[in-house]
């Protein structure tokens, strides 16, 4: 007796991979201490932060744009960068990557990251006790 062979059908896929915007983690500055963004002569404050990108409030800024950037930190720390807008969302918010960064302002970034993230888990415990 003789069958015909079914062929596995490799075309269709059960599961997608999730497509990843960012790669690092981010942080939401606090209102108290915001972090300060200078997009050329446009002055605005940081909606979140992370060590490869940071988001701002689209103020007529074009995708795929590159900017020069001044990027201030809460403890003072003043950097000049280089930004692309990778995206800008529903909301109007300008996604962008940071390039340019130097070893001591990579390491500066990172130390506000895991400084803010301190500071929101102290804030969490506060709330639930």
């Amino acid at each position: 007796m003789f069958w015909k062979k079914k062929t596995k059908d490799t075309s269709t896929k059960l599961f997608k991979n999730p497509t990843i915007t960012r790669g690092a983690f981010r942080v939401y500055p606090s209102k108290e201490r915001p972090i300060l963004l200078k997009i050329g002569s446009t002055p605005l404050s940081a909606s979140d932060i992370s060590a490869s990108g940071v988001s701002f409030p689209n103020k007529d800024f074009k995708l795929g744009g590159k900017y020069s950037m001044e990027l201030t930190l809460p403890n003072d720390q003043t950097m000049e960068l280089e930004t692309e807008i990778l995206k800008i969302d529903e909301k109007n918010i300008c996604r962008c990557k940071i390039m340019g960064l130097d070893p001591d302002q990579e390491d500066a970034i990172h130390y506000y990251i895991l400084a803010r993230q301190k500071e929101e888990l102290a804030e969490k415990q506060q709330k639930y006790r």
